[in-house]
């Protein structure tokens, strides 16, 4: 993968919207990943690996479990099941817009 490529995986241009939740598992909707968003007050979610994601606040520090033993909580942990499933790397929510990544294409395809 190229410097660009690698840049473009992790820009959030894309507005999401319903179609992007095509095979997510209810109870996700727009409406709940925005509010999950407002409710932890956070800007960005970005998934690096298998199972391994950095979330941000809208201040740009890291939000994390409040011990280290701890999961996120479940509508954050429903976020991660989505990006994992539709192979989005980053969603953000910026201004009001949530915007997503580009998404990649399966490896086998």
């Amino acid at each position: 993968m190229t410097t660009e490529q690698n840049d473009a995986t992790f820009e959030a241009s894309i507005e999401m919207t319903e179609k992007d939740l095509e095979f997510a598992n209810p109870p996700i909707s727009m409406e709940s990943i925005v509010s999950t968003f407002k409710k932890y007050d956070l800007r960005y979610i970005v998934i690096f690996a298998n199972n391994m994601f950095y979330v941000a606040q809208q201040d740009l520090q890291p939000y994390h479990p409040m011990y280290a033993d701890d999961s996120y909580p479940e509508d954050i942990e429903q976020i991660f099941n989505l990006m994992t499933v539709e192979r989005i790397r980053k969603i953000e929510y910026i201004n009001g817009v949530l915007k997503r990544s580009p998404i990649e294409e399966h490896p086998d395809g």
